[in-house]
């Protein structure tokens, strides 16, 4: 027999014995009890392979960003990467305005493509040199003019400009027939009140005819070059070229938006007019008629005008605040390549005015892949996860980046770590049910630009090409029933090591005589 069980006549019960037998069940049980718990519970191991991007060539980027001083109309979104680009991303993207005061407004902005928009009049087919035969009606002003008008006219209509800006170029005949409906209005309001007052008008001189016109005019229509009076621009906060806004009483009550035709401008314009107006001193109405002479060329066009006159009302996007914002929520698909997200200042009617555009920001959030396995995650709340790993997965959460000087802008430059969470065997055989999460690393500079580019908050990012793995493991019944025999055995094997030694030391040795 391999275990021989020695006779009971030849042993002996001792309390030593009993003692270790008793140590040696105790120990036997509580490290059984820990190998089971062990046996039953999973380590988080690490390992790090080259990320795999055979299954899925793009990444979802999500965002939502508040620009602290632009408006909805003029925030683009573009993307870039090396193997392709996207300008003006509208899918799966809201824009919500902010006031001055930092509040959101309930209703989401409109994506302003503008392409439905008329940039200029169709009904006035003169070039602006074939307007000015006659004189200039739109009045230039200058930098001393200019406040004198705020002053002197209870009703200033101005044309923001550049010297350079095409969409300037391609309103001026549109700007200048305004003009001229506004003199032709303002000469029949004075030849009324002679005919009223038995004046004659040979007895004033033509200075005085036209000081009269000008005073008698329901609105005054001028222009004035940012080109050459850049300090008054900027003090009148103007960003975008050509800004046609109106003023009332020396204070600015909104900017037009709208199509840019003589018979918007003049419905607007009678929409503004009633509202600082009694109803007894309304004189834009006049200049609405004068404009469907001058602009409506057949019946149908003018019907079509007339049904049309209830809905021009000056839309809440008219009325400008000093630093309207805008809160851009959404997410994209970018290419898993070395990119770039960025959000700019854009206008297809516009020209922008680059010291003027304030790309300050608040990063409410900015993270790559799903948000509902990085939910997942973070909500398992794994033992062994390194700290702040939560909040690698998006840095730059509740950030606030604002720039304090002209021409400057935030970039962000962000390296992307694909990061994957599964068990051991399970990363080996297959990955459907693998969760991958990606980590950011994060580093934000200041950037200066030139005084005639347009700043451009910017998030450049590189998908690292190491993947880091979190492996759940266990252990394998073999391991665990090896396990439990050694404890068994070695148990045993120690405490008869040491009962052995005891009994030695407690034996009596013999005398001899």
């Amino acid at each position: 027999m391999m275990y021989q069980r020695a006779p009971s006549d030849l042993t002996e019960t001792s309390l030593h014995g009993t003692i270790m037998s008793v140590i040696a069940m105790v120990s036997v049980s509580t490290l059984f009890l820990l190998e089971t718990k062990a046996y039953f519970s999973t380590t988080l191991g690490t390992d790090l392979s080259l990320h795999n991007n055979d299954d899925d060539q793009r990444i979802q980027l999500n965002f939502d960003i508040t620009m602290m001083d632009l408006p909805c109309e003029h925030a683009q979104v573009d993307v870039y990467s090396s193997v392709g680009f996207e300008k003006n991303v509208t899918s799966n993207i809201v824009k919500y305005p902010v006031d001055e005061d930092g509040v959101r407004q309930r209703f989401e902005a409109r994506d302003w493509h503008q392409n439905d928009v008329e940039l200029w009049d169709p009904a006035v087919p003169e070039t602006i040199n074939d307007l000015h035969v006659d004189g200039e009606d739109a009045i230039s002003l200058n930098g001393e003019s200019f406040p004198y008008a705020l002053k002197q006219f209870p009703f200033l209509f101005v044309k923001f400009y550049t010297n350079d800006c095409n969409n300037c170029k391609d309103l001026a005949p549109t700007w200048e027939a305004l003009g001229e409906v506004v003199t032709d209005t303002s000469m029949h309001i004075v030849d009324e009140y002679m005919e009223g007052k038995d004046m004659d008008s040979y007895e004033y001189s033509d200075d005085e005819y036209e000081a009269a016109v000008n005073h008698m005019a329901p609105v005054l229509v001028t222009k004035f070059s940012c080109s050459m009076y850049p300090d008054i621009c900027k003090s009148q906060g103007i960003r975008q070229y050509p800004t046609m806004r109106i003023y009332v009483d020396g204070e600015a009550k909104g900017d037009f938006n709208g199509h840019r035709t003589v018979m918007e401008l003049a419905h607007w314009l009678a929409h503004i007019e009633a509202e600082h107006r009694e109803p007894g001193e309304l004189k834009m109405q006049k200049v609405v008629e004068h404009a469907t002479e001058r602009t409506v060329r057949n019946e149908e066009e003018k019907e079509w005008n007339d049904a049309l006159a209830g809905y021009r009302s000056p839309w809440g996007s008219w009325n400008i605040t000093k630093h309207p914002g805008c809160q851009v929520t959404g997410h994209v698909l970018v290419d898993k390549a070395p990119g770039k997200f960025l959000i700019h200042a854009q206008s297809y009617g516009h020209d922008i005015a680059a010291q003027m555009t304030n790309l300050s920001h608040i990063v409410h959030h900015f993270s790559f892949g799903d948000t509902e396995a990085q939910a997942h995650i973070i909500d398992q709340g794994l033992s062994g996860m390194p700290s702040g790993f939560a909040s690698s997965l998006h840095p730059m959460d509740g950030n606030v980046y604002v720039t304090g000087e002209l021409h400057q802008a935030y970039h962000h430059h962000l390296r992307v770590i694909a990061t994957e969470f599964g068990e051991g065997n399970i990363l080996k055989w297959t990955r459907e049910r693998v969760e991958r999460v990606y980590r950011i690393l994060q580093n934000s500079q200041l950037s200066t630009y030139r005084s005639h580019i347009v700043p451009e908050a910017k998030f450049s990012y590189d998908m690292s090409p190491i993947a880091m793995s979190y492996l759940q493991e266990s252990r394998s019944w073999y391991d665990y029933l090896t396990g439990v025999l050694a404890i068994i055995g070695g148990t045993f094997t120690v405490m008869g090591m040491m009962d052995s030694g005891l009994s030695n030391l407690l034996k009596k040795k013999p005398r001899y005589y």
